[in-house]
């Protein structure tokens, strides 16, 4: 068994070899999806440009417009000369916000009188609008509860010290950095291309060539095939697992706390998954093409969408959310987040690990059933 499993990997390696252009695409990819994902996916919305429109041209508004303005969240885009410049000001994409200061706001805030300040934001994307609204709620609040402090000592009265101290701490994530969010998900959506969708390609263009039929004909068990022909893609895979990681520390500051065992153990328990799923794809399949679009489906989309990659699962519609329960994916990215992020130990992840271990077992016999009874 172990002979005929070896030849068959043998078999594949060396016909990888010839094949520059996939051996590069395997390599290079992970790294180039990093890059992509880690730099441009990013839900860090800083440096909002917001122009003004100050009416009271005052110290005390040039005061707020530094609160604005002396953060990361803001830049400043520039002076708009009146009320009927804003919508073209925002129109035209030179400011996301603008900041609009009435006249009386100096006399106003002197007197102790609460204010009307007007911040208009581009609502062309909602999450990037939702975010700056927050910015600008934080940056108000603590303005405003500036002002009172100071009004309430210019009159001489005892300012009490009742009410809520708010100190926030973030576990886990401490700079709130999207990269060390999407860098576990970016290592299940890698791992699920190079696991279903090249074996499968590879296994489909042999058959195509006709060479696939040597292999039928020797005498090897389904099981043999399954792992002769997928253990180079297990191999290269965690080649591209740990290139990840690698990447990902060097350029993102993203450490596993967790147990690094523990992390391969999950990596393998769900490649011998996945890598099965190419290979069924395969079974169904008589072209390149139709390999490629088929494990493109199972893999690609539902792991960019339905897995909580990048889109919170509990945000989906229940009937989505069911269906997310039928994906690989969603356990594998919940196990790596919790192991990367959390340190979480075994008995933490067990119920996303236990999932993935059923389908390792279900997938393979699935597949060699298949082969038995239709062959390739």
């Amino acid at each position: 068994m172990v002979e005929n499993i070896i030849t068959i990997y043998v078999k594949e390696f060396r016909q990888l070899k010839r094949d520059k252009l996939s051996l590069s695409a395997i390599i290079l990819v992970p790294t180039l999806m990093l890059l992509l994902y880690g730099y441009a996916l990013n839900f860090d919305v800083k440096h909002v440009r917001m122009g003004v429109l100050d009416e009271s041209m005052t110290e005390q508004s040039r005061e707020l417009q530094q609160k604005f303005f002396s953060t990361d969240y803001f830049d400043f885009a520039g002076n708009v000369p009146d009320e009927g410049a804003i919508d073209k000001f925002i129109q035209d994409g030179k400011a996301r916000a603008v900041l609009v200061i009435p006249r009386d706001y100096a006399r106003e805030i002197l007197l102790g009188r609460k204010v009307n300040v007007q911040v208009l934001i581009d609502g062309a994307n909602s999450n990037t609008a939702t975010i700056v609204m927050g910015y600008v709620d934080g940056v108000l609040q603590n303005y405003s509860a500036d002002l009172t402090a100071r009004y309430i000592e210019q009159k001489g009265l005892h300012l009490s010290a009742a009410g809520i101290d708010y100190r926030p701490r973030v576990y886990f994530n401490p700079e709130l950095k999207s990269a060390k969010f999407l860098v576990p998900g970016l290592i299940g959506f890698i791992l699920m291309i190079l696991s279903i969708v090249t074996p499968a390609i590879s296994v489909v263009r042999e058959k195509e060539r006709g060479t696939l039929e040597h292999i039928s004909m020797a005498p090897t068990t389904p099981l043999e095939i399954i792992l002769g022909k997928t253990t180079l893609y297990f191999v290269l895979s965690l080649f591209a697992a740990v290139l990840v990681i690698s990447v990902s520390f060097i350029l993102f500051g993203v450490t596993v706390r967790g147990s690094i065992l523990l992390l391969a153990v999950t990596i393998v328990i769900f490649l011998i998954g996945t890598l099965s799923i190419g290979i069924l794809i395969s079974t169904f399949t008589n072209s390149q093409q139709m390999a490629f679009l088929v494990a493109s489906l199972l893999s690609i989309l539902p792991t960019f969408i339905l897995s909580g990659f990048v889109f919170p699962i509990n945000s989906m519609a229940p009937v989505l959310q069911f269906f997310t329960y039928l994906l690989p994916g969603r356990y594998f990215l919940s196990a790596l987040r919790a192991i990367m992020l959390k340190g979480s130990d075994f008995a933490e992840i067990y119920n996303q690990v236990y999932p993935l271990a059923i389908f390792a077992v279900v997938v393979p016999a699935f597949a060699s059933f298949r082969l038995s009874r239709k062959g390739f």
